[in-house]
């Protein structure tokens, strides 16, 4: 008769087969999805480049003309910002009422954003936020406030002028497009460490484009109830 330690010592290299081959198997899969995701994160990050690059193409132009530039936010991959100096969107001082040249650039500037990324860029596009900016003078509170009123103003007359001139990109412009104020949050510095005051006061168009999974999302197929 076979003892219980003959028969342990006859199973286990079966067992260990099985666990080895088990094993090997869990490893080519773990190896399988890491590839998988690594090319698709690739992918995705590529098709964020492109889209970038589309829209640097729409609007390379007209920000050279009005002497602006295109940049990436260092704090989201997915946005683009669009830094309008004082100087070109200037308002009454300690107040939101935006001045003459403030009202042409708007007139000259909105309507072609709207046609852009209403138009050929829509389905790239996810949100745009009009962020207004003050510098260090004054209570902390009071340049919040100022902040958002301004921001507001921009956004509201820019609708005005967009409903004017391109009236069938108005409703999509508007459902894009919100304002906020970050007050003195934000401000910008020289090399010497002083607040550069000039440069702090400004007003940014942040272009958001959409997420890997929002395009997804948006290419599915409505569902039929």
């Amino acid at each position: 008769m076979s003892s219980p330690t003959d028969q342990d010592n006859a199973s286990s290299p079966t067992t260990g087969g099985v666990i080895d081959l088990m094993t090997s198997l869990a490893m080519i899969f773990i190896l399988l999805f890491a590839a998988f995701i690594t090319q698709t994160s690739s992918e995705a990050q590529s098709q964020l480049q492109e889209h970038k690059e589309n829209v640097q193409v729409a609007l390379r132009d007209h920000l050279e003309r009005l002497g602006l530039s295109l940049d990436s936010d260092p704090k989201d991959p997915l946005t683009l910002l669009i830094i309008v100096p004082d100087k070109k969107l200037t308002f009454e001082f300690g107040q939101s009422i935006l001045s003459h040249d403030a009202v042409q650039f708007l007139q000259e500037a909105m309507p072609f954003y709207a046609a852009v990324l209403c138009g050929p860029l829509r389905d790239k596009i996810d949100s745009l936020a009009i962020q207004g900016h003050t510098d260090d003078r004054g209570d902390d509170v009071i340049n919040l406030k100022l902040s958002q009123e301004r921001s507001l103003a921009v956004m509201v007359k820019g609708l005005e002028v967009i409903e004017a001139q391109e009236p069938l990109a108005f409703q999509c412009f508007q459902e894009l497009t919100s304002a906020s104020g970050r007050g003195r949050q934000d401000l910008i510095y020289d090399g010497d460490h002083r607040v550069n005051r000039e440069k702090s006061r400004r007003v940014i168009f942040k272009i958001r484009l959409r997420s890997t999974e929002q395009r997804a999302t948006a290419e599915q197929p409505a569902k039929i109830l």
